[in-house]
């Protein structure tokens, strides 16, 4: 399994901060390749991206389901799409920091500057007051 991490300093209210992370519709506003995420009824959330998922150099679209869930007391969330790249995640706000991580079992390239960016999405949408 490989792990990918990226930390960014929090300025401003974190509970704003998670409050906005928390949020699966938000998805979207922070990763650059979702272009939709709906929560269902069952708890999971229906994700769209546009990826090169088979790595022949051009993006397609993929949709699947992910289980999303929100510790409001810990403020941090995990995720997890099943399938053959068993692939996972967290978002978590401690010391005034938020901590991004995805575990997958393929190295994907370009995937740790994907996670600074999220981040600095985040920082930058909650600036504008999205």
């Amino acid at each position: 399994m490989t792990t990918y991490t990226a930390t960014r300093a929090i300025d401003g209210d974190t509970d704003a901060y998670f409050a906005y992370i928390a949020d699966p519709e938000n998805l979207p506003q922070y990763f650059p390749h979702m272009v939709s995420a709906h929560e269902q009824p069952d708890g999971t959330v229906e994700t769209t991206a546009r990826v090169d998922a088979d790595r022949d150099g051009q993006e397609e679209t993929v949709t699947a389901e992910a289980r999303f869930d929100a510790d409001f007391a810990a403020k941090e969330i995990t995720w997890s799409a099943p399938g053959p790249h068993d692939y996972s995640g967290s978002l978590r706000i401690a010391d005034d920091a938020a901590e991004l991580t995805i575990d997958t079992t393929e190295d994907i390239p370009g995937i740790q500057r994907s996670l600074e960016d999220a981040l600095e999405a985040i920082a930058a949408n909650l600036q504008r007051g999205a």
